[in-house]
């Protein structure tokens, strides 16, 4: 059938600038196209993903798209630059990096008779719903449910990862209070975020994830061991300098000199002194020993002497633990 047969069934209500139909023709994205004409119909207010056939995350994605093609403007404040780790915080304090994603200043909102509309039509969605009703004992409220759907829909994330990712926090609650208690939905909100910042999209990406972060988790414990807290849980401000440094990329070995260098001077485990010293290496790009020794004076004098001495590998963290052992000794013989 010739294109030429069809014509539009009515008159034509709505009003485009033939400058914008051309952008959208050049660009050649059939999702831009549609997103900018149900923004047209809505007249230019928000309108529900799912009424075209979108997640919350592809709609944002397309305005994105169609903010660039300068077709809409961005409402809201300008978004602050991501904090850059290679640059020392005047104040000492540990740096951390920005997620990717942040919560969405609206999720979708979702009537009980939406909810119940879904949970008809979405089977994989109901099975998180009886799983999670299971884990916290009662029904999920309607408040509950719409977060839910609004992580599910505005994040992506599938039912099945969403489920895998629930009964993680849950783990993680109650290992960390040692009973059966219940994370709150924010919390879980908040590890959603996560997931979804480090693009989580199958249960197999999950469970790496998952793998990856407990490794972490172990070297964190080696270094509070080399610092020789053994007796106490960290503090808030502790955890973030141990962050830091292994968002740098400073293992054991590394961190044990520096921390080494700070009591020789200072005496004491003074987290500024020894933050500026692994700050100091990082900014010249060194991360390891042999990279210190070679690029840092004092280390290279300190590393020349041990070895004229000695020709065995060093190993700061064994090092470390065997002087802790023979200090122990000493002090349980006096």
């Amino acid at each position: 059938m010739d294109q030429a047969e069809f014509t539009l069934s009515r008159p034509v209500c709505l009003s485009l600038p033939i400058e914008e139909a051309d952008k959208l023709l050049q660009e050649k994205d059939g999702r831009c196209a549609l997103v900018y004409l149900a923004l047209l119909r809505a007249g230019g207010k928000p309108f529900p993903a799912e009424r075209i056939g979108l997640t919350e995350r592809e709609l944002r994605q397309t305005m994105e798209r169609l903010c660039a093609l300068g077709l809409v403007s961005a409402a809201g404040k300008e978004q602050p630059a991501p904090a850059q780790r290679s640059a020392a915080p005047a104040d000492d304090r540990p740096v951390t990096a920005e997620p990717k994603l942040m919560p969405a200043a609206e999720l979708p909102q979702y009537t009980a008779e939406d909810i119940s509309a879904r949970m008809l039509s979405d089977g994989p969605m109901q099975t998180v719903r009886r799983e999670a009703e299971q884990l916290y004992g009662r029904k999920l409220t309607t408040p509950e449910m719409n977060m839910l759907l609004g992580l599910r829909d505005y994040l992506g994330l599938p039912a099945d990862v969403l489920m895998e990712l629930i009964h993680y926090v849950f783990q993680e609650y109650r290992a960390e209070r040692g009973h059966a208690g219940t994370p709150t939905m924010r919390r879980i909100e908040k590890e959603a975020y996560a997931w979804a910042d480090q693009e989580i999209h199958t249960t197999a990406q999950a469970e790496e994830f998952l793998q990856r972060r407990q490794a972490r988790r172990d070297l964190a414990q080696q270094v509070l061991q080399v610092l020789q807290i053994c007796d106490r849980a960290p503090s808030r401000t502790e955890r973030g300098y141990i962050t830091s440094w292994l968002d740098m990329g400073f293992g054991c070995e590394a961190i044990a000199e520096a921390y080494d260098r700070t009591v020789v001077a200072t005496g004491a485990r003074k987290w500024p002194y020894l933050n500026r010293i692994l700050m100091s290496w990082h900014e010249k790009g060194l991360h390891t020993l042999d990279e210190i020794s070679s690029g840092d004076p004092r280390a290279a004098g300190k590393h020349q002497t041990a070895a004229a001495g000695s020709s065995a590998p060093r190993n700061d963290l064994a090092r470390a633990e065997q002087l802790l052992r023979a200090r122990k000794q000493k002090q349980a013989k006096e």
